[in-house]
């Protein structure tokens, strides 16, 4: 890192919720600056004429003192404004801003009351403290329209940043999408040429690829969709489940029990699969002997009851840690949740455990 970007780094830093230390220094150092003006004009005036012992260096500290509690007043009245009430709207503001503005106005004119009548030993009339109110009014709304015009410079600046970044993400979203149609031909069109170069006597091996490629297509054109068939869903479950009994053999058994009736009832893609995958990898796949998974649809007043049940090793911790694991079961749970306002269900069945859920026979997503 540069030094110039170091410096930009530094400056940039927040040092106050929406204030930077570089605009904390333009603020201050023009504070500073202006009591030296004003006392450079007013060093061949009447002030020094009138007030012999009045020098140039002791008449800018003063003015300093005075312009700084300026500055320093307006923090509160900023943070009230641009933090503590930023989501009240304008007109709202304008009202504050009448009762802040007299606030302010008083406060600072205490402070100038002390300087001149302790420090300059001079007499403040009332004509000079109206005058100076009314001038301290207008500072403070002169003030809080510079602030406002900044702050609204600056959220414009975010929100071009943020509109910037959102079509970039929709850009590369645009180029994902073109890939993921192009990806998933290529792989049918490559399992389609594997499958028919297989020969004849190996047959099970070209049945094998045919089932793969099913697989990958159902994902391909379920993710297009907002829900498929219970049916649809059981077809797909059969299919990915033919390739995982190769896979095991004899060391995994499935049952089914399904009522008919349901079958029609519409379901979120890739809802069931993972818990059967879940139930497979961590249940039946640890297990010597194996076991059986199974899959059951049941009607269940106005709703269908999905269960999915295994016979393997279980879980020896308690069971609310395991959405703790993995992204699988977590996911099932959060769109149950958002669409069904359902948990998923857990419970130990013997060394095994079993899932369920249930949805609306006749939800509309």
């Amino acid at each position: 890192m540069g030094p110039n970007a170091r410096w930009r780094r530094i400056l940039n830093k927040r040092v106050f919720p929406g204030f930077s230390i570089g605009e904390a220094l333009v603020f201050f150092v023009f504070h500073a600056i202006w009591p030296v003006i004003l006392g450079s004009l007013y060093y061949f005036g009447d002030v020094f004429k009138n007030n012999p012992t009045l020098t140039l260096k002791k008449f800018a500290l003063i003015q300093f003192f005075v312009v700084m509690s300026k500055a320093i007043g307006l923090i509160p009245f900023w943070w009230l404004t641009f933090i503590a009430f930023k989501k009240l709207k304008l007109y709202y503001k304008i009202i504050l801003h009448c009762f802040y503005s007299v606030i302010y106005g008083s406060m600072v004119i205490g402070i100038v009351y002390f300087a001149k009548t302790f420090i300059l030993k001079d007499a403040y009339a009332h004509a000079a403290i109206l005058s100076d109110f009314y001038s301290l009014l207008i500072t403070y709304f002169s003030y809080f329209a510079l602030f406002h015009a900044y702050n609204f410079w600056l959220h414009t600046k975010a929100q071009l940043k943020k509109e910037h970044e959102l079509k970039e993400l929709a850009y590369q979203s645009e180029i994902k999408a073109l890939k993921a149609q192009i990806e998933p031909h290529f792989l049918f069109n490559t399992l389609n040429s594997i499958s028919a170069s297989v020969p004849p006597e190996l047959e099970n091996t070209r049945v094998l690829i045919s089932k793969l490629a099913d697989t990958f297509r159902y994902a391909l054109h379920a993710s297009e969709r907002p829900v498929v068939s219970l049916e649809e869903e059981l077809l797909f479950i059969k299919t990915w489940l033919a390739l995982e009994k190769h896979r095991f053999g004899n060391r995994l058994q499935i049952e089914y029990s399904i009522d008919q009736q349901v079958l029609s009832t519409p379901i979120p893609p890739m809802l069931v699969q993972p818990l059967v995958e879940n139930a497979i990898k961590h249940g039946i796949s640890p297990k010597v002997e194996g076991g059986t998974v199974m899959i059951a649809f049941k009607e269940e007043l106005g709703f269908v009851r999905i269960i999915v049940s295994d016979s393997g090793v279980g879980y020896n911790k308690p069971l609310s840690t395991l959405f703790d694991k993995g992204f699988g079961l977590k996911n099932i749970q959060r769109r149950l949740d958002k669409l069904y306002q359902e948990e998923l269900q857990v419970k130990q069945n013997g060394q095994g455990l079993t899932f369920s859920f249930k949805i609306p026979i006749t939800a509309k997503q």
